[in-house]
This record gives structure tokens, sequence and C-alpha cells, in this order.
């Protein structure tokens, strides 16, 4: 080396000590300050300078107190009453005439308060509603999170990263829900987490739940008659029911304003409730059905009536044909001015519908002998059955009359044949039919057997206790006389044609008796000579059966 460089080596490494020396580092310990407001905290301020004369302190606007250091390079303080919600903190190093200082923010927080989340009304299925939790006074907000639950499921969440507020703030959430049948009975939560990391203050509330309370009334209810009409006293079932109610609907029935025990049916859709009033008039009957909050109604109309048997008085029940019968039916005092009358003699209309009392009247005919006449009554309105009072049977009395219908004047007849005179009589009572004619009497409708002797005028008579009708009948009987040559004539060519019949048998039976004798004799002869030439072979050994 020459002698002219070590000065200049040596300054070199002179002023690389120095530099060496020179560089040092300053450190916060804990380096995030995170403390309850109102509290304290102790941190310690830290450098790498190796100069033991080396001086360093904090710088704070809270009350310090210093702390009994571990090591050299270390201030350790306990920082009081932190009261700043954010403030800075100065940590400072002087080490060979240099300065370094770090600095951190110093946070103060507040234990995080139970959420609070509002109440949540009865809802109907499809209704929307905004759940609103609360937290109040929170610091620092930005390191919040709120989360809505509904049961297990997370409805919603929100954070407050960009919230750089450092004082307590009341903190909002609010979310939309929509009712559903499902929904019914869960519960609605909010949970507010505070997590200060990378602290290990963290906090951790959940609001009281809300039941859901969730119900569907889509429809009024619906009464089974919207008019009733009842007799005093009468019993009947009324029906009162709703459609796609969620849950249980409650009914209520009630009659003039007083309640009537009802039944419900098992899925509840449906109540029913025996219906009376022992007095007339125009009554209200109400259904009132609640569902959840919701209550509505329907209404109908009750007329209660007295409706008692009408009553039928007649002038006569045994009239005469032709005279003229009068009546009237009336219903008993009290009765309902809705009732209304008709009387009928069979199916005809005597007196049309009408008020109490109703007169009527008619001339008796013949025809209306065995009818009945009763009185009807009805209601003017609603459909109930109506009442009638006990029949009231017309015998109608009636003189005999014959006429060419029944009794016609002129009769044929022919001898020798069954006949029968035909006249009969009208009348009630029914007459009795006698015919005479020169003193022999024939009674009409029985058989007999005509004779030239009917021939002529018959004279009827009709009888009944009211009196007696005559009608003249005029019999003419077919008749021939007998002609006794022609009945000889006949009998001769009845007995000429026997005796040849006779004649002519006799041949043909003769003639087939001796082709049969023939026949039989020819048979015989030929039957001897098959017996002669059998034994003529016989005796010439040609017989069946012998030996050569």
């Amino acid at each position: 080396m020459r002698p002219a460089a070590l000065p200049l080596l040596l300054c070199a490494v002179t002023v690389l000590a120095g530099r060496l020396h020179a560089s040092f580092e300053v450190f916060i310990e804990p380096p995030v300050l995170v403390v309850e407001h109102g509290g304290a905290v102790r941190l310690k301020c830290r450098t790498t300078c190796q100069d033991p004369s080396a001086t360093g302190d904090v710088e704070t606007s809270f009350f310090k107190h210093r702390l009994e250091a571990s090591g050299q390079g270390e201030t350790v303080v306990e920082l009081r009453n932190i009261t700043e919600w954010s403030s800075n903190i100065l940590c400072f190093y002087s080490c060979n005439k240099q300065r370094k200082t770090v600095s951190a923010t110093l946070i103060a927080y507040r234990p995080l308060e139970q959420a609070v989340l509002e109440p949540v009304p009865q809802l109907a299925v499809g209704e929307s509603h905004e759940l609103v939790c609360r937290v109040p006074r929170v610091a620092p907000v930005r390191n919040l999170t709120v989360i809505l639950r509904r049961g297990a499921t997370t409805l919603h969440t929100a954070t407050f990263e960009l919230r750089a507020e450092n004082k307590p703030q009341d903190v909002e959430v609010t979310h939309v829900v929509t009712a559903r049948r499902e929904d019914q009975g869960q519960s609605i939560t909010c949970q507010a987490l505070l997590d200060l990391r990378p602290s290990n203050v963290h906090f951790n509330t959940t609001s009281s739940p809300q039941v859901l309370d969730v119900y569907d009334f889509p429809e009024d209810p619906k009464l089974e008659m919207s008019e009733i009409y009842l007799e005093t006293d009468e019993k009947i079932n009324i029906s009162c029911s709703v459609r796609q109610a969620f849950p249980a609907a409650l009914f209520e029935l009630s009659l003039a304003g007083h309640p009537l025990p009802l039944h419900v049916t098992e899925d509840g859709l449906r109540a029913v409730a025996e219906v009376s009033h022992a007095q007339q008039g125009k009554f209200g009957l109400v259904c009132s059905v609640r569902v959840g909050p919701k209550e509505r109604q329907k209404q109908a109309s009750v007329h209660v009536y007295s409706f008692p048997q009408p009553q039928l008085n007649v002038s006569t029940s045994v009239p005469m044909e032709g005279t003229e019968v009068t009546g009237r039916c009336v219903l008993p005092p009290g009765h309902s001015p809705d009732l209304q009358l008709q009387v009928t003699a069979g199916p005809r209309v005597l007196a049309a519908w009408g008020p109490s009392p109703l007169v009527f009247a008619w001339t008796a005919s013949e025809e209306d002998d065995d009818t009945k006449l009763v009185c009807e009554a009805r209601m003017r309105a609603g459909n109930k059955p109506t009442k009638r009072s006990t029949p009231v049977g017309l015998s109608v009395t009636a003189l005999p009359r014959m006429d060419d219908r029944s009794c016609p004047p002129s009769q044929n007849w022919t001898e020798g044949e069954e006949v029968t005179l035909r006249c009969q009589a009208r009348g009630n009572p029914r007459p009795h039919v006698a015919c005479d004619k020169d003193g022999t009497s024939i009674t009409p409708g029985l058989r007999h057997v005509a004779t030239r002797a009917h021939s002529g005028t018959f004279r009827c008579r009709a009888s009944n206790a009211l009196g007696t009708a005559e009608r003249s009948i005029t019999v003419w009987v077919q008749y021939h006389d007998v002609d006794v040559v022609l009945i000889v004539v006949l009998v001769l060519v009845a007995l000429g044609a026997l005796v040849i019949a006779g004649v002519v048998y006799g041949i043909y039976y003769r003639k087939k008796k001796m082709r049969e004798y023939q026949l039989q004799k020819q048979q015989r002869r030929m039957e001897m000579e098959r017996l002669r030439s059998e034994e003529t072979v016989g005796i010439n050994g040609s017989a069946p059966g012998s030996q050569p």
C-alpha cells in the first residue's frame, strides 16, 4: 500500500462508522391503542439506538404515569382517564444528535349495548313490513356489524367501514320483509357485533326476539241465507263460513244483539248455530269473524212470524146442483201480515191468493160431487211450505136426468140373440131405472134373448129422492119365417149324398180286400216252393255241412 493512501482509508472508515452508529428505529407497542372510554392504557416506546446516552419519551394530552422500563432504549408509561374518542400519541427518541418520532392513534370505545328490535305487529299474508333495529351509542361505529335474522335465515347484514366518526352514534338498521304463511311463529332477531381487531376487544349482543304472528283473511264471511223466515219458536241451523282463513278464525253469531251458542267444524272454517225466536218481528243476524287483528262481519235479516193453520167455513157441504155455495177462509188473530190464503176445489181455484179473511162463492155442478175444498196459507216471501185447512168434502145432489147418449131413444135387436136394454140415468143420489111395455118389465143392463114380442115402445123411469125422469125407447126386433119346402129339398139332397158316398166306399173297400187276398195267396205259394227245393237238395247230399 502506498503511504499516501492510508490517510484516505482512515477517513472513509471513520465516516462509515459514524453513519452506522447514527442509524436507529423507534416503535410504539402495542401498535394499535384501543381503550375503553375513561379507562387507562399502558404503552411502551422502544428504540434500536445502542447509544447509552439516547433519550426518549411519550407526548400526549392525557395524564401520563411513567413506569419502570425493563431494559435500555425503552420507555413505559400508563395513560389514564382517556376521555377523548380519538387522539394521536407521539413516541420519540434522540440518538447521536438525531431525533426520530413515530405516532399512533388511540381509539376509545364504549362497551356495546344490547341491540333493540322494534315490535313487529301482526302481519297479513302478502303484507310488507319494515324491520327496525337500533343499537345505541356505538363507538367506534366503523367496527360495527348488524345482522337481522328470521329463525336461522339471515335477512340482512349491515356494516359501517366508511363511517369515520369516532364519537358514539346511535345506529339504525332497517329491512323490509313480506309476510308468508310459513313465517307464522318464526323469531326475528337483531345481532350487533363490535370487533376491534387486531386487539382482543370484541362485543356481541342480540336483541330480544320478536315472534311473527301472520294471518290470512282474504274474503268476507258468508252466511248461508241473507233473508231467513221463521215461524215463532221454530228452530233452524244457520252456518257462517270463511275461505282460506289462517290461522283458525274466531266466530261469533248473534241474533238481535244476543250471542248464540255455536259449533265450529274441525277445519275451523265454518260455524253452525241454532236460530229461534219467540216473538214476531224483523231481527238482525250478525256473523262476526276475527282472524288476527282483522274482524269482518256479514248480516242477514230474520223474519219471525206467527203461522197458524187456516180455518175453512162453507155454507153447506151438501149443495144441490145449480145452487150457489159460499164460504170464507180465515186465520186466527195475531197471525203474521205476510201470510196469504187461497181456496181450491180439486184442481180449480175458487179464490186466488189474498189476505185473511178470504171469501168465495160458486155455483155447484154435478161434477163437483165428491170434490174436496181446501184452504192453503203461505208466506208471501221466503220458501216455507204451505199449511192446509181441514178439507171439506162436497156431496152435490142432482135430479135424475137421461139423454140420447145414456139412454138411446131407438135400439135395434135381432130375434134369438142375447141383448140388453141400454138406458142409464144421471143424478145424485144415483137413480133407479125401470122400463116396461104392455105390462112386461125389463131391467136395463141385464142380458136376455130377444124375441119379436119385444118390438115396441118401452117407458123408462129414473127415480131418486129428489124426483123422477121418464123417457121412451123404441125397440126394433129383426126376424125371418121358416121355408118348409126348402128344408125338405135340403134334407133329400143330404140323404142322396150319404147314399152315394156309402156305395162308393163299399166298392173301394171290396177292391182293396181282394187285392190283399191275392197278394197273401201268392206269398204262401212262393214259400211252399222254396221249402220243397231245400228238401230235394238235402236228399241228394248237397245239403250244407255234408262230407264228400
